[in-house]
């Protein structure tokens, strides 16, 4: 088989569980291990949002994909833009503890890429898995008779997203930078390229796919592509959305981006090992597609 039906996961390091904590048989100290088992899907919160709210069939043919076999890339960035509804937290516990968590900084990602990390590592966001364990188990001290739960459990992102709620605060001022961040640089970029035309290949030229490089080549052309289409006026959400985009086509089997962010990924430079990217009237395509892989790579397992 080819094309996009059969593109593994970058992040595969091992066996399908995704999350396995261990604490340290003599210090206690809490470890986190994180791995996806070949499919790595990245929804877009309107695609999360889509699947809990609306058909019914189409729900829970994406839950029994995820459950044989393929995994959720999840970030706060999803966190703290979903609605806190007890309908997407049903949701989103149906998909058990097979969600990767990564992190919600791309330069974070792009520092730990350029010093030769693989892509688990790079992406893996461990210190918030610590954090949310570490606060779930507070009242687990010893001689309170409790037991440490460790199974998939303890991981549900429905849990996740009611211990995120008293701190969405701080996490959304930092989307709103993310904007600033965006738009102030884009237009400052726009200006220069728009009085210099030949500064931005000089200065940041197009950046050539590699395969130990994939978030700094989604990175780079994405702002090439901001800085050059002149034409379209930056937006509240922005910060967060280029986010979503550059994480998705660089780390995901297969993902669901808006429209103008879908395009732009069809765009970049070729070739290339990008993830065939979905908007909202194609979660269906995306469904069957995922539906594909998982029973592909379920029938070489057998053979």
């Amino acid at each position: 088989m080819k094309g996009w039906a059969t593109r593994p996961s970058i992040l595969r390091v091992g066996t399908r569980s995704v999350i396995k904590p261990f604490l340290h048989p003599t210090t206690g100290a809490l470890n986190l291990a994180a791995s996806v088992g070949g499919t790595a899907v990245y929804l877009d919160n309107f695609a999360i949002s889509a699947l809990a709210t609306g058909d019914a069939t189409l729900r829970k043919r994406f839950v029994a994909a995820i459950d044989n076999g393929a995994d959720l890339i999840f970030s706060i960035a999803h966190a703290i833009e979903l609605p806190n509804s007890i309908t997407v937290k049903a949701f989103l516990d149906e998909l058990g503890d097979h969600w990767y968590p990564i992190e919600m900084v791309i330069q974070k990602v792009l520092d730990r890429e350029d010093a030769g990390n693989p892509p688990d590592r790079c992406c893996f966001d461990e210190d918030l898995l610590k954090a949310y364990f570490a606060n779930s188990t507070c009242d687990y001290v010893s001689g309170s008779q409790k037991v440490i739960d460790l199974s998939a459990g303890a991981f549900r992102l429905g849990a996740f997203i009611d211990w995120l709620e008293p701190r969405r605060h701080g996490h959304i001022a930092l989307c709103r930078a993310l904007d600033d961040v965006l738009n102030d640089g884009i237009d400052r970029l726009r200006a220069k390229a728009k009085r210099q035309p030949t500064w931005l290949d000089a200065v940041l030229p197009q950046f050539p796919f590699n395969p130990s490089r994939r978030v700094r080549f989604a990175y780079v052309n994405f702002l090439r592509a901001l800085i050059l289409d002149r034409g379209y006026q930056l937006k509240k959400g922005d910060g967060v959305d280029f986010h979503h985009a550059v994480l998705a086509s660089a780390l995901a089997s297969y993902a669901t981006l808006d429209k103008g962010w879908k395009r732009r990924v069809e765009t970049l430079p070729r070739p290339n090992k990008v993830p065939r990217i979905f908007y909202e009237p194609e979660i269906p395509e995306m469904i069957a597609a995922i539906e594909t892989q998982v029973a592909h790579i379920g029938n070489l397992g057998k053979s």
